[in-house]
C-alpha cells in the first residue's frame, strides 16, 4: 500500500530534527518581549552557528567599517530578523547535503539560496511586507527534494540525473515512481518541525501559487517568482521554461504583467549582487 508524504516523514528515522537551537532562536524571534540577551544566550551554546554568524557579520555585505568581534555585536548589526534567515539557513544545508551528494548537493543548495536571495529582492521591490518570509519560504522550497534522496537514494538520484539531462519533467516523475511529489514531502518536513504555516504554504505550493490559501497567494507567488529567476541564471536542475505557466499565474497574484516585470528585474538583479557574497558564507 503506498505511503503518504507524512508517513515518509514519521518513518524517516535518519531523518534530522529541527535543531533544538534554531526552534529555541525561532520562538524568541517570534516573541515581542525577548532582547538581545535572550538570543545572544541561545546562539552561544552552538559554537558553529556562532562563528556562522559572527562571518556573515564582518562580509562585505554588511560594510562594517569596524570588526565585529562578539555575537551581541552580531545580533544588533544583523538584527532578529536576518538572524532568523541564518538560522534556518544553516539547518536547510544540513538536510540539503544529506539528501543529496557531490554535484547535486552544489547545485540544489545554490538554487535555494539564490531562489530566496531573489525572493527576498523581489518583495523589496514591490514593497510587500514579508520579504523574510519570501526568502524563508524559497530557501526551503525544495527541501522535499532532501528528503526524498535519504529515503530513496538510488531511485531519486537518478530521477535528478535524468531532469538534469533534459529526460522528463520533475514532478511528473516523482508522481511515478512514489505517488507525491517533493513540495507535499516538504509541507510535510516543515509541519513536522512545528514552522509557520505561511512556509509550508509557500513549500507545497510554489509550483501553483494560486492553489495556496488566499492571505499567503502573494507570498508564494514571490517564492514562485524567486525560483524562476533562479533557473532563468542557470542555477540549479530544471529547465526554465517548465515553470512559464507557474510564473505567469505569480505574475498575475502579483499584479504585474511582461512590460513591469521586466522593469523590476532589472533591480532585483541588482539587489541579488549586493546581497551576493551570502552565497560564499554557507
Amino acid at each position: 500500500m503506498p505511503i503518504t508524504p507524512q508517513e515518509l516523514i514519521a518513518n524517516l528515522g535518519d531523518l534530522p530534527p529541527l535543531p533544538q537551537v534554531a526552534a529555541q532562536v525561532l520562538r524568541i524571534a517570534a516573541d515581542p518581549d525577548s532582547s538581545t540577551d535572550d538570543l545572544q544566550r541561545v546562539i552561544a551554546t552552538d559554537q558553529a552557528l556562532t562563528a556562522q554568524i559572527l562571518k556573515i557579520a564582518n562580509s562585505a555585505m554588511f560594510g562594517m567599517m569596524r570588526e565585529v568581534r562578539t555575537l551581541t555585536q552580531a545580533i544588533m548589526t544583523l538584527g532578529f530578523n536576518t538572524i532568523k534567515s541564518v538560522v534556518i539557513a544553516s539547518s536547510a544545508k544540513n538536510l540539503y547535503s544529506r539528501g543529496t551528494a557531490g554535484l547535486q548537493e552544489r547545485l540544489m543548495w545554490e538554487h535555494a539560496l539564490y531562489a530566496a536571495l531573489a525572493a527576498r529582492a523581489y518583495a523589496r521591490q514591490l514593497r510587500h511586507p514579508r520579504a523574510e518570509e519570501a526568502f524563508l519560504g524559497a530557501l526551503m522550497h525544495d527541501i522535499g527534494k532532501s528528503v526524498l534522496g535519504l529515503k530513496y537514494p538510488e531511485r531519486y538520484s537518478q530521477l535528478i540525473r535524468s531532469v538534469y539531462n533534459g529526460q522528463g519533467d520533475g514532478l511528473e516523475l516523482e508522481f511515478e515512481l512514489f505517488g507525491f511529489d517533493h513540495a507535499m514531502v516538504g509541507e510535510a518536513l516543515l509541519v513536522s518541525w512545528n514552522l509557520a504555516h505561511a512556509l509550508e504554504q509557500a513549500v507545497r505550493w510554489h509550483h501553483d501559487p494560486s492553489q495556496a490559501e488566499p492571505d499567503h497567494q502573494a507570498l508564494v507567488a514571490l517564492v514562485a517568482m524567486g525560483n524562476q529567476l533562479a533557473l532563468d541564471r542557470g542555477i540549479g536542475i530544471g529547465k526554465p521554461e517548465t515553470l512559464d505557466r507557474t510564473t505567469a499565474t505569480a505574475r498575475v497574484l502579483l499584479g504585474l504583467d511582461t512590460a513591469a516585470l521586466a522593469e523590476h528585474q532589472e533591480a532585483v538583479l541588482q539587489m541579488i549582487e549586493l546581497d551576493k557574497s551570502l552565497l560564499t558564507e554557507f
